[in-house]
């Protein structure tokens, strides 16, 4: 074992030691990923009544659903007044996740950051293929999930498929903002959830502060610097045909969402 293993499994020994001296999450993020919800965790970790754990995206509500002690164990040690936070975007569409977070923070507060699904799908697919691990084309990949979205049949295998972080439906699943919003608000108080959109925060970071401060609880801030979220240099498109499939898919998801939230979307 290298002096590096060793450093970090002392590390996780004691953080799990010391885990009931620990805060739990104050708030979570779920989601959606690719939407500057990186950029907005640290946007909150800039106020002086925020502290930060070992890590942004802990997924203990997957990896861990019932251990209150994996919940705390990656958070500061509840010294003085603070908050603190889960911002794991993988919480946003697996089936479990809304009910495993409820059952050990009932009543922390939920922030979501949605972006237009197109733009999303699509970010998300070049993230994968960066990294090695998509090497389907994306027009083809699109085709497959609008198919297995749009056929009740396969809701079971959809619900079982989206346990896994890396899915046949993920880039299009993802973009169903309001089904996914729904779940979560079995689970939780509407009074503590607050929908965000991504472009807003890329535009206007100052004002998300606000409002993010706001909702929190925490007394207005202002920082020297804003963190703003940008999706990479890339001015590549997606193919045409997945962008007239992905439009049209997302069409009457999206007008649900704009009824659900009582206001238009900067998207659509």
């Amino acid at each position: 074992m290298s002096h590096t293993d060793i450093q970090r499994e002392a590390s996780k020994i004691w953080r799990l030691a010391t885990a009931p001296l620990r805060r739990l999450p104050d708030f979570l993020i779920p989601g959606a990923p690719k939407c500057g919800t990186s950029s907005l965790f640290d946007l909150i970790m800039l106020h002086p009544e925020a502290r930060r754990g070992l890590r942004k995206e802990p997924t203990n509500f997957i990896h861990y659903p019932t251990s209150v002690l994996r919940s705390r164990m990656n958070q500061p040690l509840a010294l003085g007044r603070f908050l603190c936070g889960d911002g794991s975007v993988e919480y946003f569409f697996h089936p479990d996740a809304p009910a495993n977070a409820a059952a050990i923070v009932p009543n922390a507060k939920l922030i979501f950051l949605l972006r237009d699904p197109v733009e999303r799908a699509w970010s998300e697919y070049r993230m994968f293929v960066k990294s090695g691990h998509e090497r389907a084309d994306f027009t083809a990949s699109i085709q497959k999930a609008v198919q297995w979205l749009s056929n009740p049949d396969l809701q079971p295998l959809v619900e079982s498929a989206s346990k896994n972080s890396f899915n046949p439906v993920r880039y299009v699943r993802c973009g169903m903002y309001a089904q996914l919003l729904t779940a979560w608000e079995r689970s939780f108080s509407k009074n503590n959830t607050l929908v965000l959109f991504a472009e807003d925060f890329f535009s206007s970071p100052s004002e998300t502060a606000k409002q993010v401060y706001s909702f929190l609880g925490l007394r207005p801030h202002v920082a020297d610097s804003w963190p703003h979220a940008r999706d990479g240099d890339s001015k590549e498109q997606p193919p045409r045909e997945a962008l007239q499939l992905l439009s049209e898919f997302y069409r009457p998801h999206n007008e649900h969402l704009s009824r659900m939230l009582g206001k238009p979307l900067p998207w659509h």
